[in-house]
C-alpha cells in the first residue's frame, strides 16, 4: 500500500473521531499515526501510555481535549491524571515535551557461546587488549 493511501485511510478515521479538527490537523495526525505504526509504538501500550498517546494525537491534530468526546463518557477525564509522563514514540508538533523512553527489546540478548559474551579468553581478549568491541 502506498503511504499516501494509508494516510488517507487513517485521516478519514480520525475525521470521525475528531470532528472539530482542521484538514491540516487531521493530515498531521494521520501522518503521526503512520509514523508511530512504523515505530511499533503499540507494542508496549498500557493504560497510562494509551492515554498519553491519545493526548499526543489530540495535540498533533490541534484538538483540545475538552473538545474530544470519547464513546465512554468521562473516560478521558478519569484517565487524564493517570497519563504516562513519558512516551515510547517520536515527538511531533503540538505535543508537550516529555522524556522519551525506548521500548525494551523483544527478547533479551543472550551470550552466544558456553563461555559467555566475552568468549573463552575472558574480558581482556586473547591478546590482553580488551574485547574486539572495545578496539
Amino acid at each position: 500500500m502506498r503511504s499516501e493511501d494509508a494516510v488517507e485511510i487513517v485521516r478519514a478515521t480520525l475525521a470521525l473521531a475528531f470532528p472539530t479538527a482542521s484538514a491540516e490537523g487531521l493530515t498531521r495526525a494521520a501522518e503521526t499515526v503512520i509514523r508511530w505504526g512504523s515505530e511499533e509504538s503499540a507494542q508496549q501500550l498500557d493504560e497510562e501510555l494509551t492515554t498519553r498517546m491519545l493526548l499526543d494525537l489530540l495535540g498533533a491534530a490541534g484538538v483540545s481535549p475538552a473538545d474530544f468526546r470519547p464513546a465512554e463518557p468521562g473516560w478521558l477525564a478519569r484517565r487524564y491524571e493517570g497519563a504516562a509522563r513519558y512516551r515510547t514514540w517520536s515527538h511531533s508538533q503540538g505535543m508537550p515535551r516529555l522524556p522519551f523512553l525506548p521500548r525494551p527489546l523483544d527478547e533479551p540478548i543472550e551470550p552466544t557461546g558456553p563461555d559467555g559474551p566475552d568468549g573463552p579468553d575472558g574480558p581482556d581478549g586473547p591478546d590482553g587488549r580488551g574485547s574486539a568491541f572495545e578496539r
